[in-house]
């Protein structure tokens, strides 16, 4: 990169998901990275079913000064989201913002912080009665959305025939 021009935008790249409340984590995640880091603005990009899509996304950061992005892929692994279709998303863009320098990071893959990470995940592992925990955090977000596999099932309290957009608080 650049080392004289300001400090670039990070997009948090994520496939994205039909469950509401499922993007928390990203932003939690996006929002730590603000607050650590130099950049010029860190924000989440989807590439389906949630929102904001990547391009969109792309669009935000140049609209508020970004000429260098790192997008870094929030996977796992490099598989086929990351291979084909950000590398598809990528072409669109920069074709779209040629002024724009971007960076493709790797995916958050292996890192010997993460072993520390997976013991403490070990050490709160839940017993049977509570794996059902996370399913009613996400349902506190729930949105009257059919695509949502929890859509009019308990925890769930958005019915079908809620109207389009009300929010189950």
């Amino acid at each position: 990169m650049n080392a004289g021009a300001k400090h670039p935008a990070v997009i948090l790249f994520s496939h994205g998901s039909t469950l509401c409340g499922s993007s928390d984590t990203i932003y939690a995640h996006a929002a730590a990275l603000r607050s650590l880091g130099p950049w010029c603005c860190v924000e989440v990009g989807f590439l389906n079913y949630s929102q904001p899509r990547f391009a969109e996304t792309v669009a935000t950061v140049v609209k508020q000064g970004a000429v260098q992005i790192v997008v870094v892929p929030y996977f796992l692994v490099a598989g086929k989201f990351v291979r084909e279709d950000l590398q598809r998303e990528m072409e669109s863009v920069r074709s779209q913002y040629p002024h724009v320098e971007f960076w493709v990071a790797e995916p958050i893959g292996y890192h010997p912080a993460l072993a520390d990470v997976v013991l403490e995940l070990c050490s709160a592992a839940l017993p049977p009665h509570r794996w059902r925990d996370e399913l009613v955090r996400v349902a506190a977000r729930c949105e009257a959305r059919p695509e949502c596999p929890l859509y009019g099932h308990p925890p769930c309290k958005a019915q079908p025939s809620a109207p389009a957009g009300e929010t189950c608080v």
